[in-house]
């Protein structure tokens, strides 16, 4: 890892921390911006998915200095948290954004559906540094500390950027554009992207 950048395990951070820095990396996100209207938010849903689904079932990486973040899905874990153990999740939502917030994320939940892949993939929900520390080399070790596990399993991933300048980082990393793609009316485009299995791994 590049000097300056060390990294723990997702599952022994706080998941409020790990909340604060997506919210803040998330802050000029045009999807994520249509769905939770303000930085609180979003900081206050990925705390809650981080705790309840990516701690348990995934894995991922936090900046020992708090920069930034990721949270990944291995194959076959579903995406989905069960309604019951989702209704703070809403709550949050609501309180934070609004009816308006959990309507548009219910809206955007069910015209992703028509796009769920059927093959077995690693699946990256979120990778994001704060605004301080954009240009640091924190995404970059954030994403290869993901890809060394996903490779080690000689496995493809997936991920759906949610903003446009993103995508010539994703590709550096072997992501390819597989559609450009909006849930619902109204909501901003995703670029849905693809990485083959490491060819190089046995």
């Amino acid at each position: 890892m590049r000097q300056g950048c060390r990294l723990n395990d997702l599952k022994e951070t706080n998941a409020a921390v790990v909340g604060d820095i997506l919210g803040r990396s998330f802050a000029d996100d045009p999807v994520n911006d249509w769905i939770f209207t303000n930085v609180k938010g979003k900081a206050t849903y990925f705390a809650q998915v981080a705790k309840k689904k990516y701690q348990p079932e995934g894995f991922g990486h936090v900046d020992t200095e708090q920069r930034g973040a990721s949270m990944w899905l291995p194959p076959g874990v579903s995406k989905e948290i069960p309604i019951l153990k989702s209704l703070d999740i809403a709550a949050g939502m609501i309180r934070n954004g609004g009816f308006k917030s959990l309507v548009r994320g219910m809206k955007f939940d069910v015209g992703m559906e028509s796009r769920k892949l059927t093959v077995p993939f690693f699946y990256l929900f979120a990778i994001g540094t704060t605004p301080e520390a954009r240009g640091h080399g924190v995404g970059g070790k954030l994403m290869e500390a993901g890809l060394k596990l996903v490779d080690s399993h000689a496995m493809p991933a997936y991920l759906e950027s949610s903003k446009p300048s993103n995508i010539t980082f994703y590709r550096r990393y072997g992501f390819e554009v597989i559609e450009e793609f909006s849930p619902t009316a109204g909501c901003p485009p995703l670029w849905l992207m693809w990485r083959e299995a490491n060819p190089g791994v046995q």
